[in-house]
């Protein structure tokens, strides 16, 4: 931390230790405090770092007085200063606006190249990495009977549903099929994926068509709606459920499976 002391009292500090020392050169040693150092402290030209204004006190067996103290700055306050004067000195040359694009510009290159080679090397740890910054920002704040945080209603009840028929699920894990990796929303016996969607728009139909093409090489998909969706979701007929009620019977269904 660094300190300014009210005016006089950081000189009278000084003019004490040097005659205690006998000289600046001698405290010089004794403090090893750079002579230039003491010099501008003693002229009050600059704040005193606070390991400093302690070891003179100390030499003089001294303690401060709290109120003797008029400001306080942190330790970086130094490079804050020299980032703003260097920032202005290049407004004023007209650079800053360049040089911050080019930054951004070896930014993205750089995060391109991360993502890109991660998904080549480590693709696993990718996709966890990812989902799990997805989940910090998705809005998870429904929670099941299972205790884990959904995103809405309609999966909330879902889960509810497969734990009242003892029907053990995974709730979005991590598969990978047609070499793609995606995170359903539920997994059932490791062969049934059920999706449930609440979005208004048919958007969203073509996003769980194209996602469909993939997973159905391994899984059984179904997605789930709630019936008054039904118009938007047509193209994806198959494979839909219109609502809980003609979920029962679909999810009873899993539970036989898990007996054989």
């Amino acid at each position: 931390m660094y300190l300014k002391l009210k005016k006089g009292k950081l000189k009278g500090i000084l003019k004490e230790a040097f005659n205690k020392s006998g000289s600046i050169r001698r405290l010089e040693k004794k403090l090893k405090i750079p002579k230039s150092t003491l010099s501008s402290y003693h002229q009050e030209k600059r704040f005193i770092e606070e390991k400093s204004l302690m070891k003179i006190l100390r030499y003089l067996n001294k303690n401060i007085r709290k109120d003797f103290i008029s400001k306080k700055k942190p330790n970086n306050w130094k490079q804050i200063k020299g980032g703003k004067k260097s920032v202005q000195l290049k407004k004023e040359k007209g650079v800053f606006k360049k040089q911050l694009k080019e930054c951004h510009k070896r930014s993205s290159q750089y995060m391109k190249k991360w993502h890109k080679k991660m998904k080549m090397e480590n693709p696993k740890k990718y996709y966890m990495m990812q989902y799990e910054k997805f989940k910090r920002i998705g809005g998870y704040k429904y929670r099941t009977n299972n205790g884990e945080k959904v995103r809405n209603e309609l999966e909330k009840e879902v889960a509810n549903l497969l734990k009242k028929n003892k029907i053990e699920y995974e709730y979005e894990p991590l598969i990978k099929s047609d070499n793609k990796y995606f995170f359903p929303d539920f997994l059932i016996n490791k062969k049934v994926i059920i999706e449930c969607t609440m979005w208004k728009g048919t958007d969203k139909a073509i996003k769980l068509k194209e996602k469909i093409k993939h997973l159905k090489k391994r899984y059984k998909v179904y997605v789930l709606i709630p019936k008054p969706l039904n118009s938007y979701y047509k193209i994806l007929r198959n494979n839909l459920i219109l609502g809980l009620e003609d979920f029962v019977p679909v999810a009873q269904s899993f539970r036989g499976a898990q007996k054989c």
